[in-house]
């Protein structure tokens, strides 16, 4: 693999250029990279991965000094400054100048938090900027760490795999970075026992009433999935739902603290329908139900059945809605939902691993021997000790566990009282072609 390479350019400081429109007020940290000495002091960089990082003394925006970061090869390559006595809880802004030259694949040029023990969300980004383009603004938003420490990283590609790689090629110039508090001009805040909201301001089409209702019901789902699991995430710490440009295409969102909803999506759109349908939203219920998954987790072979699994039953005590393809499901009518997949799948005699077919079956359990064996049995494996599980290979050995303890709280065999013959083989099936 081939190593770094600095580059530290002669640098010419002249007072004042370089920063235009871009100033040190109300900025926790700024830097235009005007000297060479604050750039060796202050930043880290990578190593080990493809790529070169070079200081040049010229070459940045009005022509002051920057950070050049450049690979033929794709690669996760970054400089790094680490920030210390934020305020543990607060939103904060990290925003930079960037101009990029045939820059492809993965993250591409991005802003990212580096990804560090205790942190609740390190999954977050600026936009990921691809090709060639002159000089512009980019930002994320973050929440430092529990001991309010943030790294921030200026990249080339992104150090973990995503949905596209992580990983990108190309050159990428830094400029004017800054940490700020997040703007209250561009970011509407409300909160509720549960909840803080952050959202893009200019994406909130509804009432402030209208979004304390919708929140209201949020802290019910909430209750709900505590009530289920016998736990809470991040110890009780409200949950941030914040709006991010930094999601790979095709995600709605992802769970974490905070919960990053793709502002690329119809935000609008969802707080409306809240309004219109009471439509409480199911990509916020799902993402909700996935940092309900606390505690012991090794036995649950896939997060997105439990995750939904979670929000039936939060739906179905709180009389709530969610709609998916445009039709509305209230309360315990979301299996009419989920049927349909099983209906496409195991329904119809084929071998097909889909979660949500496997969800109807929950529920079928569940129909028959009340909610009750599921808040038992998910409090006993949650807080289980992993060295005292049986060995489970697969996720079929654990598909398996888990009704076997799930028989145990109803008392009765559940594979055989609920599934036919013909269904366990299927599923079997699947699971092994999965």
């Amino acid at each position: 693999m081939k190593k770094i390479i600095i580059a530290i350019v002669v640098v010419v400081v002249v007072c004042g250029v370089g920063w235009g429109a871009f100033n040190r007020k109300d900025a926790l940290y700024a830097t235009g990279f005007d000297s060479s000495g604050q750039f060796s002091r202050e930043w880290q960089i990578d190593e080990g991965v493809p790529g070169t990082v070079e200081y040049l003394s010229s070459g940045g925006f009005d022509d002051s000094g920057c950070v050049k970061i450049s690979s033929t090869e794709k690669t996760s390559l970054a400089v790094k400054h680490k920030l210390t006595g934020l305020d543990q809880g607060r939103l904060y802004r990290f925003s930079a100048r960037m101009k990029r030259d045939s820059v492809k694949d993965g993250r591409g040029a991005v802003l990212y938090l580096e990804p560090r023990e205790g942190m609740e969300q390190p999954w977050n980004a600026s936009e990921f900027a691809y090709g060639s383009g002159e000089w512009s603004e980019v930002y994320v938003d973050f929440v430092p760490d529990a001991a309010g420490e943030a790294v921030i990283c200026c990249g080339l590609g992104f150090p973990w795999g995503t949905y596209n790689g992580g990983k990108a090629s190309g050159t990428v110039w830094y400029d004017d970075v800054r940490v700020t508090p997040a703007p209250e001009e561009a970011i509407y805040a409300a909160e509720s026992k549960y909840i803080t909201l952050r959202l893009d301001r200019d994406k909130v089409t509804v009432s402030d009433a209208e979004i304390g209702k919708w929140l209201s019901n949020l802290d019910r789902v909430y209750e709900a999935y505590y009530d289920l699991v016998g736990g809470v995430p991040f110890g009780g710490k409200r949950l941030m739902l914040l709006t991010t440009p930094g999601i790979e295409p095709g995600y709605w969102a992802l769970a974490g603290n905070p919960i990053l909803w793709n502002s690329h999506v119809a935000v609008s759109k969802l707080l409306e329908r809240t309004v219109e349908f009471d439509d409480w939203g199911f990509g916020i219920l799902h993402e909700i139900g996935h940092v309900f998954n606390v505690g012991n987790s090794a036995w649950n072979w896939n997060d997105e059945i439990f995750a939904n699994f979670r929000m039936s039953y939060a739906l179905e005590v709180c009389d709530g809605t969610m709609s998916q393809r445009d039709i509305c499901y209230r309360g315990a009518d979301v299996i009419n939902y989920y049927k349909i997949f099983y209906d496409e799948t195991l329904g119809a005699g084929i071998p097909k691993m889909n979660g949500d077919a496997l969800h109807y079956t929950f529920l079928r359990i569940k129909d028959r021997y009340g909610w009750g064996i599921f808040k038992r049995v998910f409090r006993e494996l949650n807080t289980m000790d992993r060295a005292a599980m049986p060995e489970l290979r697969t996720p079929y050995d654990k598909f398996l566990y888990f009704l076997s303890r799930v028989s145990e709280a109803a008392g009765a065999d559940v594979l055989e009282e609920t599934y036919t013959p013909e269904e366990l083989k299927l599923i079997e099936q699947a699971f092994a072609e999965a």
